[in-house]
């Protein structure tokens, strides 16, 4: 049983929660007796083994924080027709820019799966607020593109995955997939839990904090993220904590140029680059006072997911998406004037901690782990295999 995951940038996991996933559920199929292939992104072609996952390095379009990943899509799939088209079974395309790719891989006749991810075109709608008028009709017309993968995303594949239930319920609602499935994603565990103290320490003193002294997100750094109600319910509160915003701050964006007008000189606010050493990004989320979490359009966020390891409180922004990831284990709040009385409640000790920790724990184990995700896929892969082979 073959299966390529096509649409990640890669693995081992840098990046982001795509590549987290392929990462996790890869190494957990391959013991059941899948052959995985994964795509990388690269700058020549060539195939390799990682734990027993192989990788095939494809040319592509890329950059520190940007990607093109339909072109980056329909040339892993022509690669992939063209050497591995009688050893695949099934073409994964984890999100909803492989819809152009996955085309190809349908007149192959290859079953198809594509996770058309959270409604993308939405985002676009809202970074539209922070852009130049003269880039207006680039962004609309990124948005009608979008809202097209998404359609295609639903229509193509032999199974469409959503990854919360209130995507599965958009998708439904908006363009009748003849089969979509809900699978969740995982945790991604980042710090040992025999690290020191001291070692703690010394990481966090090297970003000059102190255990339960700031308030942290790690996000990317677009507009629908909310990164700018964060900044300003944090000044409206005017606590004495710090406000720590990890993600991928381009001075050259519009946006990013608005989250730094919006600091100013205040030295309580902190913006750091992507951290990758998980070990110090697990430091970070462990000892922090709470979690800001102000995504808006999307599904099951993984850095959300793995914040809850940490039992900290997590304050999110109040959508339906994170009311169905944390349930009792969060704080909601509604705009930078909530959120800023909220910071007050929670600083004032007004939040049942116990309920919050508790329902976390609850829901990592019960729903977002990677155990419980590769088994639902493997279920789906066989399923399709199945199906294939009578």
């Amino acid at each position: 049983m073959h299966i390529a995951f096509v649409g990640s940038r890669g693995i081992p996991a840098k990046y982001g929660g795509t590549e987290t996933f392929v990462e996790e559920v890869s190494k957990r199929l391959i013991k059941k007796g899948f052959r995985i292939y994964v795509t990388c992104e690269s700058d020549e072609f060539f195939e390799d083994e990682y734990n027993g996952i192989s990788r095939v390095h494809v040319p592509s379009i890329q950059g520190k924080s940007v990607t093109i990943p339909s072109i980056n899509d329909v040339v892993a799939t022509t690669y992939f027709l063209l050497k591995h088209s009688k050893d695949v079974d099934v073409i994964y395309y984890v999100a909803p820019d492989g819809a152009l790719a996955a085309i190809l891989a349908k007149l192959a006749k290859k079953k198809i799966l594509i996770n058309p991810d959270g409604i993308e075109w939405k985002r676009l709608i809202k970074r539209s607020y922070f852009i130049p008028f003269h880039m207006f009709p680039i962004y609309l017309a990124t948005m009608i593109y979008m809202y097209l993968m998404e359609y295609l995303s639903c229509k193509l594949p032999d199974v469409v995955v959503a990854d919360s239930i209130g995507i599965k319920e958009h998708l439904k609602r908006g363009h009748n997939p003849k089969r979509v499935v809900y699978i969740a994603y995982g945790a991604r565990e980042l710090v040992s839990l025999d690290i020191s103290k001291d070692k703690e320490l010394r990481i966090l003193k090297k970003f000059g904090l102190s255990p339960k002294g700031y308030y942290l997100t790690v996000a990317r750094i677009v507009a629908e993220n909310n990164i700018h109600m964060e900044i300003e319910g944090f000044k409206k509160a005017k606590s004495k904590k710090k406000l720590v915003i990890v993600g991928n701050f381009n001075e050259k964006d519009p946006y990013t140029k608005h989250l730094f007008k919006l600091k100013g000189n205040n030295e309580n606010i902190i913006f750091l680059n992507p951290i990758y050493d998980k070990e110090v990004l697990g430091v970070l989320r462990k000892n922090c006072f709470a979690y800001i979490h102000a995504y808006e359009v999307g599904g099951t966020n993984p850095s959300l997911l793995e914040q809850m390891l940490f039992k900290r409180p997590i304050l999110a922004y109040d959508v339906p998406f994170n009311r169905e990831v944390l349930q009792e284990g969060g704080i909601y709040f509604k705009d930078a004037e909530d959120l800023a009385n909220k910071m007050g409640m929670l600083e004032r000790e007004g939040f049942d901690l116990k309920l919050i920790k508790k329902t976390q724990v609850k829901r990592i184990k019960r729903q977002y782990n990677w155990g419980k995700v590769a088994r639902e896929y493997e279920r789906v892969f066989r399923a399709l295999i199945g199906r294939a082979q009578g």
